[in-house]
């Protein structure tokens, strides 16, 4: 899926499609904040010591924090150029935006497939 998401950043740079590209940062924010939940939701099992007497759990909030920031950012740079092309507005490529839809329906639909078996 993040491989789909690469050829969908650049492709819908080449369509110049505001909704392709909003979809793109949404995704790459998913992806660029998984690692740290991860890495976080195991720190925030560790027990109590002399350093965190509460023990580790709030590190989980800190992955929180992590994966808000990180939306805020993707949701500022496309406000920021949603006021851009309303100033000055470009032509998007539709049939493109329509093939490259029916492709990701597509990448989707195998993605479901995949994880349907519980295996990831």
């Amino acid at each position: 899926m993040f491989v789909f998401t690469l050829i969908e950043l650049v492709e819908g740079y080449v369509i110049n499609s505001i909704a392709v590209i909003a979809d793109v940062l949404y995704d790459l924010g998913d992806s660029f904040s998984l690692g740290p939940a991860w890495y976080f939701a195991n720190i925030s099992q560790r027990s109590i010591s002399d350093t965190f007497s509460y023990g580790y759990k709030r590190f989980s909030l800190l992955s929180a924090l992590i994966c808000g920031l990180i939306l805020l950012m993707d949701s500022l740079l496309i406000v920021s150029e949603i006021v851009h092309r309303i100033v000055m507005p470009e032509q998007s490529h539709a049939p493109g935006m329509v093939l490259f839809a029916i492709i990701g329906v597509a990448v989707n639909g195998f993605a479901i497939t995949r994880l349907k078996g519980g295996k990831s």
